[in-house]
């Protein structure tokens, strides 16, 4: 093994400008395939005493070969009154969502009517309906190729109240629908939203990202700022990230200045590193030049190993050793460079010839405020 790593030249340790796209950061996927008015519930409307049809849209990457990916469940505002699954907020975040390489569902659920002041059976409904779209999800798991366990949520205004009460309130599952499979998410992004009873966040739930426009006069900034000290005070991992000047519903602004930051805190909270933190660029051979790229967190230390021969050992804390320890060699330690939240370094290595055949092992492990494994990858030449 140590004859065979003697002929790959270490050629170049590349910053971020050289570094391929990485799926969960950037626009990998040009194409989006959706499906319309999913069935994924069925409940009464306390308003008419029928039972409602709940419907989603579903969003994942068009020709994506990952066998089971994460997925957002995203739920739309409107006061509990109105508001859709299609409107064009939805379709513009699920789309991005589905862009980078996330499965996403916009849900609808059961609306309070005009005229009438929401009532916390209301908020309820809402709480039990997308309990039930998080439980579709998983019920659907094997056919819709959706990791169990990274499913996050996001929502707007009433959304965002909708998800926070399931998330950090509720402790009854309601009869929407899927019974028998868990409703929890493993993290949460809150848009210009409010949690109704602040002290029901305890330590240990889910991680949470919130946005919000100081000048909102639908629901107060001072909600955000509760919400944030709420979070900091029982140690729930957050970030806080106000729109100066926005008014309520602040889409563009948030798309604008966040919606990196959002993918960059799913990275960290969903565990993405052993999905994506390590790609191999097509094009190697022998002789030739094969380039890894590893991905990660600006400022975090990457590693990356080289072994001739696969493994499968799981190591507590950091993952799934990919090599073969009795033959690991370390290629190469780089800084990721903090030019973005998000950022890259490439490894070039040069494969003399005389290789074609030979199967070579790569790995990388990424050291910060989270330090995991990256996916093992194999390199024929």
């Amino acid at each position: 093994m140590r004859t065979l790593l003697s002929l790959l030249s270490l050629a170049a340790l590349l910053g971020d400008a050289a570094a391929q796209s990485c799926r969960f950061r950037d626009p990998v996927f040009p194409n989006v395939t959706r499906q319309n008015a999913i069935v994924y519930g069925n409940a009464i409307n306390q308003f008419t005493g029928l039972p409602e049809d709940l419907l989603l849209d579903f969003y994942e990457p068009a020709g994506d070969p990952l066998a089971a990916r994460p997925a957002f469940v995203v739920v739309h505002g409107g006061g509990f009154i109105g508001g859709s699954r299609s409107m064009g907020a939805m379709v513009g975040i699920c789309t991005q969502l589905a862009n980078a390489g996330y499965v996403a569902v916009s849900i609808d659920y059961r609306l309070g009517q005009a005229g009438i002041p929401t009532s916390p059976g209301v908020v309820q409904d809402a709480v039990f309906d997308f309990q039930a779209a998080v439980r579709w999800l998983r019920a659907n798991a094997a056919a819709r190729r959706i990791d169990v366990d990274r499913i996050a949520a996001l929502g707007g205004s009433a959304g965002a109240a909708t998800v926070l009460s399931s998330v950090y309130t509720s402790t009854t599952e309601g009869d929407s629908g899927n019974p028998g499979y868990s409703s929890r998410v493993r993290m949460v992004v809150e848009l210009w939203g409010a949690l109704p009873v602040l002290n029901s966040m305890e330590a240990g739930e889910p991680p949470l990202f919130i946005t919000h426009g100081t000048a909102d006069q639908t629901v107060d900034f001072a909600e955000a700022v509760a919400l944030a000290s709420r979070a900091q005070a029982v140690g729930v991992p957050f970030e806080f990230r106000p729109i100066p000047g926005a008014d309520h519903s602040a889409w563009t602004e948030y798309g604008q200045m966040y919606f990196d930051d959002t993918l960059a805190f799913a990275w960290q909270h969903l565990d993405l590193q052993p999905v994506a933190g390590l790609s191999v660029r097509p094009g190697f051979a022998s002789p030739g030049v094969v380039q890894l790229d590893q991905h990660g967190l600006g400022g975090d230390v990457v590693i990356l190993g080289y072994s001739v021969a696969p493994a499968n050992l799981p190591v507590p804390g950091l993952g799934v050793l990919g090599l073969d320890p009795a033959g690991l060699l370390v290629v190469g330690v780089q800084l990721l460079p903090n030019t973005a939240r998000m950022t890259s370094v490439t490894t070039s290595v040069t494969v003399p010839a005389g290789l074609g055949g030979i199967t070579s092992w790569w790995q990388g492990l990424e050291a910060g405020l989270l330090t995991r494994l990256s996916n093992p990858l194999g390199t024929t030449f």
